[in-house]
């Protein structure tokens, strides 16, 4: 799995960030970067409950 170093750098999670925050934030780096295959675990859970489409790699 390779990192994109620019676009985390660029790209930090906010401190504290909602769950709208948070989703916004995976989804976007799941399109830009490959250091991990999904969301985690408990986002997407959390993510399911609330109806959301959950992005398969």
């Amino acid at each position: 799995m390779k990192i994109n170093k620019a676009w985390h750098e660029q790209h930090k999670m906010p401190k504290n960030a909602s769950f709208e925050q948070r989703v916004q934030w995976h989804l976007e780096h799941l399109k830009n970067c490959q250091c991990r295959p999904s969301i985690p675990k408990k986002l997407a859970e959390e993510m399911a409950k609330k109806g959301l489409k959950i992005p398969t790699p």
